[in-house]
């Protein structure tokens, strides 16, 4: 008895129309940008010549940002990743086994900001501006 109940509650609820839509309208939406960001960065390594690291090497960075918002730095040595953070003011240290052999190598530093775009996909964090520097650093 139970079952049929089931069966025809079911069958029942199958010929109730529902909710229908019929509005045909399109809506569009004029994108303002923001102010475009201003981003400075000042790392430690900007007076030093060709860094040698033999023990270890402390690299110290500030960043500014106006009209906009700061996400992440990453820090990669020999396509490695030595360093990540959200903070504006950090510091962090490269030793010798972040590579794989002694000699000349690169430390790229990548800063991620917003573009004020006021897009969607700016509005959700997925549009990003990339502030790049890189340092030429000699492992002993």
């Amino acid at each position: 008895m139970r079952k049929w109940i089931l069966v025809i509650s079911a069958g029942m609820m199958l010929l109730v129309n529902a909710c229908f839509y019929n509005e045909s309208d399109i809506y569009f939406v004029d994108v303002v940008p923001g102010e475009p960001p201003v981003f400075s960065v000042s790392v430690n390594l900007d007076t030093i010549i060709d860094a040698e690291v033999t023990d270890s090497l402390e690299v110290s960075y500030g960043a500014e940002i106006e009209n906009g918002e700061f996400y992440l730095i990453q820090s990669f040595v020999s396509n490695k990743l030595v360093f990540q953070s959200d903070s504006l003011q950090n510091s962090f240290w490269i030793y010798p086994d972040d590579v794989a052999s002694p000699g000349l190598d690169t430390l790229y530093l990548y800063f991620y900001y917003s573009t004020n775009s006021n897009s969607l996909a700016d509005l959700v964090k997925a549009e990003t501006n990339i502030f790049q520097r890189k340092y030429p650093v000699i492992f002993r």
